[in-house]
């Protein structure tokens, strides 16, 4: 067994640098499955060939047969490695890849409660401090009854000097972090506590790149998280966090009040970052409500992330009842956001955002679905002047105001028409509406505004028996562009059914639409498609596909072209 265990260790570190593999997750516990039970190598694939033939006054540009060829070979060990090989080739030309050395390769063994992280490995503390930042080097995660536990260290960023013949890549300096995370899990309450920390190394560049922004960094930060629940029915939930950030680690030292003065990392360049949220829920067996805060200062940022959002404040509200034994059900939520918390911005913007959903279940057969959505933007571009002067009696403009609307509406119906042991009948309708615009000043911008509506109607038959169906549908679109008004509509007519003990698939579509801008007709298009495919034995298929297309448009010729496709596929 020790032999065994020995060679499947080997075999794993020698093929992680051959393969493609980018990460390799395990229980410990199943390592004793791998051996002795199945076949340690498993081959799958496939292989398709397909030639296509175009005809027609529309396929300028086109080659009148082309062939496609496309295989691809998986090499599978313990169920841990793969080693895939692929090839295609066309009339145009040909290519092939092969199993490649990983730029990154991640181990993540587990026993139990215990999940280890080896490699190039992200892990997550809080969207307030370490939030999925790649690191090379080692972490573990503990999940002990009632308890959480983490840490980790490695490298967060490589030192990479300026290359003059590269200028787009920034150079950075080496960067080094460490963190760990600890919580207590209960059903009705929860706390959790995370720190990070991360400093880059002033030595690792031998020309510091002040030139461009760049300077060596450090930062401290950590969060405390809680969830309670007083009553069954109840809960409250925040978290803070902060974050304490050097811009630059040679900076000189200064004599700092608070928090910043009790960091050794801080100085003169240093600053603190502080973000704050708080949930309050009620779930009750038919209906919630829930209203939640969110404050971030502005510049708020960690070294454990790639991006934060900052410098803003939201209030969300949300509520949602079910009624009559849960036949209606609707869902509202409303939010309003602001920035530029400081009043420092030379804009500042507010945007409210507001969603509902009623779902209507009126009987077995019909059922209804209805969604509202808005979003408004609110910007106010301040004068260079107000921000110079500062003066409270200055006049602001209203034409310096901007809003930002948009909104749409959803409408869906399903009728179950007939429904018996030998024949299903539906009815579906569906209506979108949605609008766009830009107002200044309380005016509407001249061609700022888009309208779009789309509605369309289809009824399907089926024989259950057979599996034959058959469903016709008309569809209408009408769009305001630009003050141009589009109108486009038509009709399609489809089948499909399975043949000979359902080894052969067959079906096809015919369809019809015209387009007008401004009440003068544009184009009319016709459409016809038709697909086979035939399944002689498992896993083996044959396809025959055609498309037909014709174009009319007002003072030109027609357009038409052909495309029939001849393909087989295969997989193992």
């Amino acid at each position: 067994m020790i032999k065994r265990l020995a060679l499947f260790f080997t075999a794993l570190l020698v093929f992680s640098t051959i393969t493609t593999v980018r990460a390799q997750s395990f229980r410990i516990e199943d390592l004793k499955n791998l051996f002795g039970k199945g076949n340690p190598l498993k081959l799958t694939g496939g292989f398709s060939a397909n030639s296509v033939l175009n005809e027609g006054n529309e396929a300028m540009g086109r080659d009148p047969w082309a062939y496609y060829l496309n295989g691809n070979i998986n090499l599978n060990l313990f169920g841990q490695i793969n080693l895939p090989f692929s090839f295609s080739l066309t009339n145009s030309g040909g290519s092939y890849k092969l199993p490649s050395s990983p730029n990154r390769l991640s181990i993540h063994p587990s026993y139990k409660w215990i999940t280890g992280h080896i490699g190039d490995v992200s892990m997550t503390f809080s969207p307030y401090t370490l939030n999925g930042h790649i690191f090379t080097g080692a972490g573990v995660e503990l999940t002990p009854d009632g308890w959480e536990f983490a840490a980790l260290y490695g490298r967060f960023q490589k030192a990479v000097e300026y290359d003059d013949a590269r200028p787009a890549f920034l150079p950075t300096y080496k960067r080094m972090g460490y963190g760990f995370k600890v919580g207590r899990i209960k059903e009705k309450y929860q706390a959790v506590v995370n720190i990070f920390s991360a400093k880059d190394k002033v030595s690792s560049l031998p020309v510091p790149p002040d030139s461009l922004g760049i300077t060596p960094m450090e930062n401290l930060t950590g969060s405390i998280s809680f969830m309670y629940k007083p009553v069954k029915f109840i809960e409250i939930s925040g978290e803070y966090g902060l974050s304490l950030l050097t811009l630059d680690m040679r900076s000189p030292d200064d004599d700092r009040n608070g928090v910043l003065g009790l960091w050794p990392g801080g100085n003169m360049s240093s600053a603190t970052y502080h973000a704050f949220k708080a949930q309050l829920n009620y779930v009750g067996e038919n209906n919630r409500f829930g209203i939640g805060y969110e404050r971030i200062d502005p510049g708020y940022q960690t070294l454990g992330a790639y991006y934060f959002a900052d410098d803003l404040e939201n209030i969300t509200v949300n509520a949602y009842q079910s009624l009559w034994n849960k036949k209606l059900s609707i869902s509202l939520s409303v939010g309003y956001e602001h920035d530029d918390l400081e009043k420092s911005k030379a804009s500042a913007s507010s945007r409210v955002v507001g969603s509902a959903n009623i779902i209507a279940v009126f009987s077995e057969r019909v059922n209804a679905n209805l969604s509202y959505t808005n979003f408004q933007t609110y910007t106010n571009v301040r004068s260079n002047f107000e921000l110079i002067n500062q003066e409270n009696s200055l006049d602001r403009l209203d034409t310096l105001n901007f809003v930002q609307l948009s909104q749409s509406a959803n409408l869906g119906l399903n009728i179950v028409t007939k429904k018996d042991e030998t024949r299903e009948h539906n009815l579906n309708i569906t209506l979108s509406y949605q609008d766009a615009a830009n107002k200044q000043g309380g005016v509407y911008h001249p061609g700022s505004i888009t309208e779009m509506i789309n509605t369309g109607a289809s009824y399907s038959w089926t024989f259950l028996e057979s599996g034959l169906s058959l469903n016709g549908a008309v569809n209408l679109n009408n769009s305001k562009i630009l003050n141009g008004n589009t109108l486009t509509w038509g009709p399609t007519l489809g089948a499909s059914s399975p043949l000979f003990k359902k080894k052969v698939n067959l079906s096809g579509s015919l369809s019809y639409n015209t387009g007008s801008l401004e009440g003068i007709k544009q184009n009319e298009v016709f459409m016809c498609r038709i697909n086979s495919s035939y399944s002689p034995i498992q896993r083996h298929f044959i396809t025959l596909v055609y498309n037909f297309r014709r174009l009319s448009v007002p003072d030109r010729p027609a357009t038409n072209n052909s495309i029939l496709t001849v393909g087989y596929a295969m997989s193992f």
